[in-house]
């Protein structure tokens, strides 16, 4: 596609894009994608009777090593690798260069890249309206800005696990041993005697007994502390992570409250 075709003649004669820039990029890889196809067609033709089953198990196997590689799963991670390398192996006429494997890679997260962008250009809007009104602790500000790209690219639950953990050092720096002891000596198992709670869960509820935080902000801690658990150690199902950056922001405004 020609520089003419994508730009056209836009309000008052400024130029305007016929194409949006995620369209281009799509067609651009799509093409790229059809090409490498096509060689590797032909030559698999010109390698006899065997050449389409070795670019097949080529494919499969370059295929296998990618997904083995994101999931870092060991063992189907060394089974794949042996695959591939039989599969580069000098045998085949394939193996002559890396740049097939390198094309195919290229061409796998090009593809994965392009459903990062149509999330991040849909998360931009929703991060952006709620930004727009806020005014954040230092605290709160510096979280957003860590936590606003994995928000953007659809990580949701390293976007959970990562509010977890801010919480979790935020409520250590904040919330003094004594305070979880003072709420402790309240509870039953204190007052039989049972060692103070020093994690995130017992100076979630210290804060709160000792008014640093009020009850809705508790609940907000607490279903961070909670889901944040299961994201890292069970298979999480959390589609949007923005309520738990939006309950994080509020547990830190409320922490830090005296100190913008």
């Amino acid at each position: 596609m020609t520089t003419e075709g994508v730009w056209g003649k836009g309000v008052h004669g400024k130029g305007a894009c016929k194409y949006p820039a995620w369209c281009q990029m799509e067609e651009a890889l799509d093409s790229y994608q059809q090409d490498r196809k096509a060689y590797l067609e032909t030559e698999a033709k010109n390698l006899g009777p065997e050449g389409e089953r070795q670019v097949q198990q080529f494919n499969r196997a370059a295929d296998s090593l990618v997904k083995g590689v994101q999931a870092l799963a060991g063992v189907g991670l060394v089974e794949c690798l042996r695959e591939t390398f039989i599969s580069l192996s000098h045998d085949s006429p394939l193996a002559q260069s890396p740049q097939l494997l390198e094309e195919h890679v290229c061409i796998t997260f090009g593809w994965e890249a392009m459903g990062m962008l149509s999330t991040a250009r849909e998360r931009f809007w929703e991060l952006l309206l709620f930004v727009k009104d806020r005014k954040p602790s230092p605290k709160a500000k510096a979280f957003m800005q860590r936590v606003a790209r994995c928000y953007l690219f659809g990580f949701d639950a390293e976007c959970v696990v990562m509010c977890r953990a801010v919480l979790d050092r935020e409520f250590d720096a904040e919330i003094p041993c004594d305070d979880v002891v003072t709420w402790w000596r309240t509870t039953d198992k204190g007052k039989k005697g049972k060692p103070a709670p020093f994690n995130l869960c017992g100076r979630i509820q210290a804060a709160f007994h000792v008014g640093r935080i009020d009850k809705v902000v508790r609940d907000a801690a607490d279903k961070v502390r909670n889901d944040g658990n299961d994201a890292v150690h069970k298979t999480p199902s959390i589609s949007n992570s923005l309520d738990y950056i939006r309950k994080t922001v509020q547990v830190l405004d409320a922490l830090h409250q005296g100190t913008r």
